[in-house]
């Protein structure tokens, strides 16, 4: 898709316009490559569907800025490697590893959508980041504590998520998820798999995004000890038998 400079920087503007709205520090480069990502994910679309969010100021919002509200949390990670669950087209975590320069795993189970994401790495020539497109179970048994921050952006329920990223992340590690308003139960229920799963709970924080686009949840967690049960349990069983509830 070939955007003129002068989309490309009038994008940029209001992208970090956004940015400052809510106190995130991103750079003019990183702004740009991101709203590049997001053209390169469009054009892909035409022929495989990775979103249904292609209008651009749509998509500076529901993508880039929705990836880039989990940044502070981010930071207070260790340094080392971050892992996305579920990237998709590479949300949130080609935003997240341009403004953090953190080594990065994208992780999605559909090869077809990995492979859209390699190429997306290739032209950003992000260099830091591998992908794979392996079940986060299998992932987990080969890696285990190898990642600083894991994050995830609503592909499960919560106490999903925090049995799927607990064997791999490190102690201090962090858990950073970001959904849509999730129900009292939902959270409930993630609250005790975490305790299970060697997490305590740190933060939360509740977002409007702009222009009535809609709420986001965002919860952080800190791997301060080991599960009291094996993880990761088989394929597909976090999901069938979740914890918490």
């Amino acid at each position: 898709m070939n955007l003129s400079n002068e989309v490309l920087d009038e994008l940029t503007k209001e992208l970090i316009a956004y940015c400052n709205e809510y106190h995130l520090e991103v750079s003019s480069d990183v702004a740009r490559r991101c709203v590049e990502h997001f053209f390169m994910v469009v054009e892909v679309n035409q022929t495989m569907n990775l979103t249904r969010i292609t209008d651009e100021h749509s998509g500076l919002i529901l993508h880039i800025l929705d990836s880039l509200l989990l940044l502070p949390f981010v930071n207070n990670a260790p340094e080392g490697t971050l892992l996305d669950i579920g990237t998709g087209a590479g949300y949130p975590g080609i935003p997240l590893l341009l403004a953090t320069k953190r080594p990065g795993v994208l992780l999605d189970s559909v090869a077809k959508k990995i492979r859209a994401v390699d190429s997306f790495l290739q032209n950003l020539n992000i260099t830091h980041v591998q992908t794979s497109h392996e079940r986060v179970e299998a992932f987990a048994r080969d890696h285990r504590a190898s990642c600083a921050c894991v994050v995830a952006r609503a592909v499960a329920p919560l106490s999903v998520l925090v049995e799927y990223a607990s064997p791999l992340l490190c102690i201090d590690g962090r858990l950073v998820v970001t959904k849509g308003v999730p129900s009292s139960e939902e959270l409930s229920a993630g609250l005790r798999a975490a305790k299970l799963c060697g997490f305590e709970f740190e933060d939360s924080l509740h977002i409007e995004l702009p222009d009535g686009l809609g709420e986001r949840t965002i919860l952080s967690f800190v791997k301060k000890y080991e599960a009291k049960l094996g993880l990761p349990r088989k394929i597909g069983v976090a999901k069938k038998q979740p914890l918490g509830y």
